[in-house]
């Protein structure tokens, strides 16, 4: 099962695959009990930061460490890889799938430097993720802001994203349809109508960045409509946060891995609660998927 199949089949079967950022050992571990526990498929990803933060191939060493522990379908993305050079190590470190968001350059160096790190992946049966127009915000709590700063983005255009995918092979788009990056006071609204052109128009997988602070309902409806990939982190990151700042407020212990547990067990709820939402749950269990491959 590579998480090529799986994109297909979460696209034909109308249910997400789970992508989630993890920079440390304790939101690892979550997400791999998280998957384990409901037999869910899973990608990890690291944003720029997080790589340099764990390193590419420390990373890839703790994937492949865990997966085996756990029993899970997981798959390591490069997380808006923001240049050639950063896509380059993350393939050198055997990531499973590249995104290089390259959406802030003119069209035609976007272009270039996509379907350059596109045509490397193929040759190692990689996958790459392309993104056409910049999707705003950051991964934290905003929470003076109201919704209308998701107004200020450029929805994805059909006919563009057509040519870009044309252009450049990539496997996946990222889309812009009013999804913003972070938890915002009010959630984003959505466009359907627009989600609904781009599938229409172009031949790759969709992915929805900004999972985090989505409406249920919303989340459902565009899994309905063609996305195949959503990426949370905000939600993963605030929920560590407040359980290490409780954990250490009245500190028993001076051994970390001993005051962890209920920042593991936070961070944890959070994914099983994504998992369920995308239709993933049960998606990695032994009979579907000897079903699903023959």
């Amino acid at each position: 099962m590579t998480a090529s199949h799986l994109l297909t089949l979460a696209e034909r079967e109308h249910w997400a695959l789970g992508a989630f950022n993890a920079a440390n050992l304790e939101t690892l571990q979550a997400i791999f009990q998280a998957a384990s526990a409901l037999a869910a498929p899973v990608l990890i990803e690291s944003s720029p930061g997080e790589t340099a933060f764990v390193g590419e191939t420390a990373l890839r060493a703790l994937v492949d460490a865990y997966r085996e522990r756990y029993g899970v379908h997981a798959y390591l993305n490069l997380d808006h890889a923001e240049t050639l050079e950063q896509a380059e190590r993350g393939l050198g470190a055997g990531y499973d799938l590249i995104h290089l968001d390259a959406s802030e350059q003119p069209y035609a160096e976007n272009v270039r430097v996509t379907r350059s790190i596109v045509e490397a992946a193929h040759r190692q049966h990689r996958l790459v993720e392309g993104e056409l127009e910049h999707i705003p915000g950051s991964s934290s709590r905003h929470a003076a802001l109201p919704a209308t700063a998701q107004r200020q983005t450029t929805h994805t255009d059909p006919d563009r994203a057509e040519s870009y995918v044309r252009a450049t092979n990539v496997d996946t788009l990222a889309v812009s349809i009013g999804n913003v990056h972070g938890v915002y006071a009010q959630p984003p609204t959505l466009n359907f109508e627009r989600l609904h052109a781009i599938r229409s128009a172009v031949r790759c997988h969709l992915s929805l960045h900004g999972g985090s602070g989505i409406r249920d309902a919303d989340i459902r409806q565009a899994i309905q409509l063609g996305i195949a990939k959503i990426n949370v982190n905000s939600e993963l990151r605030l929920a560590y946060l407040e359980a290490l700042q409780r954990a250490v407020k009245k500190p028993k212990e001076v051994a970390v891995y001993k005051f962890m547990p209920p920042v593991i067990a936070a961070v944890q709820r959070v994914v099983e609660a994504k998992l369920t939402l995308f239709g993933s749950a049960g998606k990695a269990k032994r009979t579907w998927v000897k079903r699903m491959i023959g």
